[in-house]
């Protein structure tokens, strides 16, 4: 990819390593180096193809790449950051994978310099299996990767980034930090607490006789595959998103004592209601595994050439759950241009230039022919 020469991997692990397989899958020609604190997972990326160049220092790492990922636990992610800008070059762009965000992203904002850029991050891509090992290429095909931009973004760092992660087959959502939070709270953190719960409840039952672990059937097994995934990693979601988290759980307590409710009165016809509705809400969810070739619909914006300029479109458009295929800036003038955002269908192209227009957006829409 022209944009990039060079990429830093801080973290190479499942994530980190499946990052650096996909690019080097898509773009051979760009160089990636990998940064961890253990010889043998940088061994193990080498040996792989992950990586081009494994090191331990940081500032070695970092120094003269175009992108940078920070792949760690996301507590660690602001303070690796605060050592790594000062021998970042002008114009890089960092970003994470964290599953958190809203703190992340006002913290940076704090102290990187304006000629760096940061982009919050985060797939929604993974395994209970942990390390680099377990990383392939095809982690991201067809998984939705959140970017959080705010209105410091700076538009091309934004559309470069887009255009990277688009490239490994991912659906690139944009959404605002603070309810990327919310959000991983009732989707994806809460069912990680729910399953260990689910464990711990059943392990204390547990005798010299029988064990009720090993009595489990599939129904069990699958609700709580996650909780064997990596505890460190859950222990700063917890910390990090403690907020949403407990607001969370607090819901889902009530939904609870509605269903003991209903049990312990016997309202069979209540309880059978509740069944279905969640049945029907479940089966309804769509397939992101099944991505259909669909056909592409180009929207024409006119923006201001400022940072931030592109972030209320993308987040606006994020919001309607559409992915943006692709994104390109025409510049007109020194302080204008045109933003082109290419959609896969009419419905989803017509929605979002619905949105668009109501914000007070000039936009056009057509036929989109590669």
């Amino acid at each position: 990819m022209e944009d990039f020469k060079q990429i830093t991997i801080i973290g190479t692990g499942l994530i980190g390593g499946s990052l650096g397989l996909a690019f080097k899958e898509q773009f051979p020609e760009i160089r990636i180096k990998g940064v961890t604190r253990k010889k043998e997972n940088l061994d193990k990326a080498l040996e792989m193809g992950a990586i081009d160049e494994g090191t331990f220092s940081l500032p070695e790492a970092v120094s003269g790449s175009d992108l940078v990922f920070v792949a760690t636990p996301v507590g660690s992610i602001v303070e690796i950051i605060k050592q790594i800008y000062p021998h970042l070059k002008e114009g890089a762009i960092i970003t994470d994978v964290g599953s958190t965000k809203a703190r992340i992203v006002h913290r940076v904002d704090i102290f990187l310099p304006d000629n760096l850029h940061f982009i919050g991050g985060h797939p929604m891509a993974g395994s209970e299996q942990q390390g680099v090992g377990a990383a392939h290429a095809d982690l991201f095909k067809n998984a939705f990767y959140f970017l959080t931009p705010t209105n410091r973004t700076d538009n091309t760092a934004f559309k470069t980034l887009h255009s990277l992660l688009t490239k490994t087959g991912a659906q690139v959502l944009s959404i605002d930090p603070d309810k990327h939070d919310r959000l991983m709270a009732k989707i994806s953190h809460l069912p990680h607490i729910v399953s260990a719960a689910l464990v711990h409840l059943v392990d204390q039952h547990a005798t010299e006789i029988e064990n009720p672990l090993f009595l489990t059937g599939r129904s069990f097994q699958e609700m709580t595959r996650i909780a064997a995934s990596a505890p460190e990693l859950w222990l700063d979601v917890c910390i990090e998103n403690d907020e949403a988290i407990l607001e969370a759980l607090d819901e889902f307590q009530q939904q609870l004592k509605g269903f003991a409710k209903l049990i312990r009165k016997k309202k069979r016809e209540a309880l059978s209601q509740k069944f279905e509705e969640a049945k029907i809400t479940r089966l309804s969810l769509p397939s992101m595994f099944e991505k259909k070739v669909a056909q592409l619909f180009e929207l024409s914006i006119p923006v201001a050439d400022e940072p931030g300029a592109i972030s209320e479109i993308t987040l606006s458009i994020g919001r309607l759950g559409t992915n943006i295929e692709d994104i390109e800036i025409v510049p007109l003038t020194k302080t204008s241009g045109i933003l082109k955002l290419v959609l896969a269908e009419k419905k989803n192209a017509s929605q979002a230039a619905k949105v668009l227009q109501e914000k007070g957006y000039e936009v056009k829409l057509k036929s989109y022919h590669k």
